[in-house]
C-alpha cells in the first residue's frame, strides 16, 4: 500500500532534480504543463501530486490528482466511487482500467520524498513510519500510470494517476506486505516511460521489490490529513515499556535471615540506648555539682 506521500519540491527546484539526457546525449529538464505542484509533507489521496510523463521522447511535468479517472468517464467528478490511488503490479494487466493505459503507453513516475506506512499487524498500536530513500538527499521515483478525462460541465481536461504497488522488500515487510514499484536508476526510468505501447509484459519485470530504502518511526500527528508541516518527519521512537511486576517475583520468597544475627542486632540496639542514657544522666549530674559549687 501507499496512502500517503511528502513532495519537499517546488516547481522549477523539482524539475532540476528530474534532469534527463535525451536520445542525442544533451541534458535537457522537464518542463511543466499546467501549474507548479504546491510542495506538502502530508499527500493524501484524491488531492494533487506531481508526475513525470513522457512523450515523443521527451518529458514533462505535471500535477495530477492522485487516483486514476479512465477516459471514458464523464458524469461529475464526485460520481466516481472507486479507489484507484494504489494498483498491483501483479494484476494490472487484468483489470481494464489499468491494462488499457498500460498498453496505450500513459505509464508514468511519481517523484517523491518518501512516504508514510502504518504497521499492519493486528492488535499492534499503528505506528506511523516515514520510509526514504537511503541515500541522503535522494529523490524516491514510483511508478504509476495516469489517464485524462473530461468531466460533465466545463469539459476542462482531468489528469489522474495511480501509484503502482508490489510485494514488500524484507526491509519494510515487517511493517507492511505492499510497497510502491521503485524505478532505481535513469535506465530504468527510461524505459519505463519511452517504452512504446507493448502488448506484453516485458516492462513488467521493472517492477519488484527493492531494498534501497530506510525507515524511522514520526508523530502521530501526520495520521491526520489535515496536518502538513515538517513536524510531519519529525522521529519520534515509541516509549518503552516499563518493567511490571509479575506474580512470580511477588511471591518469591524473600532470604532468611539468621537468628542469631537479629538477636545480635537487638542487643547492640539496646546497649547503644544504655550508654545514651548513662550519658545525658551523667550530663546532668555534673551541672547540678557545678551549680552547687557556685552557690
Amino acid at each position: 500500500m501507499c496512502g500517503r506521500l511528502a513532495c519537499l519540491l517546488e516547481g522549477e527546484a523539482l524539475s532540476v532534480r528530474c534532469e534527463y539526457r535525451t536520445r542525442a546525449g544533451e541534458t535537457e529538464r522537464p518542463e511543466w504543463e499546467g501549474s507548479y505542484h504546491t510542495p506538502s509533507y502530508n499527500i493524501p489521496p484524491t488531492t494533487q501530486v506531481p508526475v513525470l510523463y513522457g512523450r515523443m521522447g521527451r518529458r514533462y511535468l505535471r500535477s495530477m490528482r492522485w487516483g486514476l479517472v479512465p477516459s471514458t468517464h464523464s458524469k461529475p467528478l464526485k460520481q466516481f466511487t472507486l479507489s484507484t490511488h494504489n494498483c498491483c503490479s501483479e494484476t494490472l494487466l487484468e483489470r481494464p482500467i489499468y491494462s488499457r493505459v498500460y498498453k496505450q503507453g500513459r505509464r508514468c513516475v511519481v517523484p517523491a520524498a518518501g512516504f508514510y506506512e502504518w504497521s499492519s499487524t493486528k492488535g499492534a498500536e499503528k505506528v506511523p513510519h516515514f520510509v526514504h530513500p537511503t541515500r541522503e538527499g535522494q529523490l524516491m521515483y514510483i511508478a504509476g500510470l495516469y489517464d485524462v478525462c473530461r468531466l460533465e460541465g466545463d469539459g476542462s481536461a482531468l489528469y489522474s494517476v495511480s501509484l503502482i504497488t508490489t510485494s514488500a522488500s524484507p526491509s519494510i515487510s515487517w511493517l507492511h506486505h505492499r510497497m510502491p514499484a521503485l524505478l532505481e536508476s535513469e535506465e530504468e526510468i527510461r524505459e519505463w516511460l519511452h517504452g512504446g505501447q507493448l502488448q506484453s509484459q516485458s516492462l513488467l519485470s521493472l517492477l519488484h521489490p527493492r531494498t534501497c530504502i530506510s525507515l524511522y518511526p514520526v508523530r502521530k500527528t501526520v495520521n491526520s490529513v489535515h496536518t502538513n508541516g515538517p513536524d510531519c518527519l519529525t522521529r519520534q521512537d515509541p516509549p518503552k515499556k516499563r518493567k511490571s511486576l509479575t506474580m512470580d517475583k511477588f511471591f518469591a520468597k524473600k532470604p532468611k535471615i539468621d537468628s542469631n544475627e537479629e538477636e545480635s542486632k537487638a542487643d547492640s540496639k539496646v546497649e547503644k540506648q544504655d550508654k545514651e542514657e548513662n550519658s545525658i544522666r551523667e550530663s546532668k549530674e555534673d551541672f547540678v555539682k557545678e551549680e552547687i559549687k557556685s552557690q
